[in-house]
């Protein structure tokens, strides 16, 4: 029989975070509790821009917001520390926090404010919601348009569009901070730590360190943890990402171990307890943090196998609480002080790189990649240069490459793929960009009948590989995509398609 200490920990204690003692004793007050003072959430105009509702100064150095995110459809708080070592302008660490916790969190509990204190970085601590760090369809509530919101059962709340593009803009606008990524860093305590080491991954440009502390980093191997995290959200189980028997890219997808490839030039720390608890304390063994642990050890192996380098610390003591968070977070930041320099990003120059993306649109190094496609797939966007790249997948696609090219020379561009072989011409834009369309693999079908005997409808074309070479015309092959060339003649046309083969527009699907 299992001991009702051990069931407690592995429960209650463990992932709700003690939520419950908290609000009683008026330590933790809920959303509702916390924002009710600034009354009904906007509606019409102002429900469609982000913008700050109250703030306060807390402490000399502790300023707290409350902003109104379109992304979520409601307002949330966030809690900045100043930097303990002022400089004329920052670097910034976003600080995330656990399941059962808020923005609050890491000051009230994690003793942030004393641990930064001589620290350079302006940290960000924003609200998370029940720490899903994802894009999740929920039950809420709608603008009218009438000034009225009603009840919802579409509502969506976009956390990665809050806490990487609304919240980074306000901070840039807000106080004096260092832009470029070799000044930006991501960490984070259990799901804290899990969203840090995602956000990595998906913006590989955008965060030159990042640490998890704690954190399930292999979601497929932890689903009832995030069922409890869709539940708290909102939704329903397997709302988050969908059944992991029939959605395991959408699981892929959001996994920091099968995204570690994106993460070749991030500095990387992570760390968890065993689950036996410190000598010194009246602590229950912790199946959690032993869960959590052997995530940790599997994303190391992952990293390992891909020879990228990074720092993992199993602990042979330590369950999931803040007395371990905190030491942690105290030993990371002095990892920090005294790591080498990142790079700011080295592929800014054009230098070949791969990245892997579940998402059907994104961004990375300065190239924009959308998909069109049937299904959830997990892509791979390889060997990405000025001479081309490679997509996995199916569907068809549009590709808008970094300024690396001539502005107004043409350019070559051959499309491989199991549908298609087409070449054609194209002239780079005012920025030196090509604007780049064409088909992969033929579009995944849902089967009438699911299950095995239709497997194959699912995956078909998942893996398969199309070739876009980019090449400068026969005159200037040898040059860089940079050199000075000749500019074309201003009544030179564009040509899209100068061969037999048609136009690689043709029953595209954008």
């Amino acid at each position: 029989m299992i001991p009702a200490a051990l069931k407690l920990s592995v429960g209650a204690r463990a992932v709700r975070a003690l939520t419950v003692l908290r609000r009683r004793t008026g330590a933790f007050p809920g959303r509702d509790q916390s924002t009710a003072f600034l009354g009904p959430e906007p509606t019409g105009d102002a429900a469609r821009r982000f913008h700050v509702r109250d703030k306060r100064k807390l402490t000399s150095r502790l300023r707290e917001f409350f902003v109104f995110s379109p992304a979520l459809g409601r307002t949330v708080g966030v809690r900045v520390l100043l930097p303990g070592r002022p400089s004329e302008s920052a670097p910034v660490l976003l600080l995330l926090h656990g399941s059962g916790d808020d923005f609050r969190s890491w000051t009230d509990f994690g003793d942030a404010e004393a641990l930064t204190s001589d620290s350079p970085h302006l940290v960000v601590m924003p609200d998370a919601g029940a720490a899903s760090y994802s894009r999740h369809a929920v039950r809420g509530t709608r603008d009218t348009g009438q000034g009225t919101r009603v009840d919802s059962d579409d509502a969506v709340l976009d956390w990665p569009a809050f806490h990487i593009e609304e919240l980074s803009a306000f901070i840039a606008d807000t106080f004096s901070v260092r832009p470029d990524r070799v000044d930006s860093a991501v960490a984070g305590l259990s799901m804290g730590g899990y969203g840090a080491m995602k956000y990595a991954a998906l913006h590989p440009d955008r965060f030159a360190a990042a640490a998890a502390f704690s954190s399930p980093l292999d979601p497929a191997s932890a689903v009832p943890l995030f069922d409890i995290i869709a539940l708290r959200e909102g939704g329903t189980t397997k709302s988050l990402f969908g059944d992991p028997r029939h959605d395991r890219a959408e699981w892929d997808a959001n996994s920091p171990v099968a995204l570690a490839a994106n993460l070749r030039h991030t500095d990387l720390w992570f760390s968890a307890g065993s689950g036996t608890p410190d000598p010194d304390t009246e602590d229950a063994v912790d199946l959690l943090e032993t869960e959590v642990a052997a995530h940790g050890a599997r994303f190391h192996t992952a990293l390992d196998e891909l020879g990228i380098p990074h720092v993992w610390r199993p602990r042979p003591t330590g369950v999931h609480n803040w007395a371990l968070w905190r030491r942690e977070l105290a030993e990371w930041l002095a990892h920090v002080d005294v790591s080498p320099d990142a790079v700011d990003d080295p592929y800014a120059d054009g230098a070949s790189f791969d990245h892997v993306t579940g998402e059907p649109a994104f961004s990375v190094h300065g190239w924009d990649v959308s998909l069109s496609r049937r299904r959830a797939q997990l892509t791979r966007f390889c060997d990405v240069s000025g001479q081309g790249f490679t997509l996995t997948g199916s569907g068809t696609f549009r590709v808008r490459t970094a300024d690396v090219f001539h502005p107004g020379e043409k350019y070559r561009v051959t499309v491989s793929s199991p549908l298609t072989d087409n070449s054609y011409s194209l002239r780079a834009d005012a920025d030196g960009r090509l604007e780049i369309t064409g088909r992969m693999a033929g579009a995944m079908h849902d089967p009438i009948i699911p299950g095995r005997r239709t497997r194959h409808f699912r995956e078909f074309g998942a893996d398969a590989v199309t070739h876009v070479s980019i090449a400068a015309p026969a005159a200037h092959r040898g040059h860089d995509a940079r050199d000075a060339l000749e500019p074309l003649d201003e009544s030179a046309q564009r040509e899209q398609n100068d061969v037999s083969g048609g136009s690689p527009l043709e029953n595209l699907k954008f």
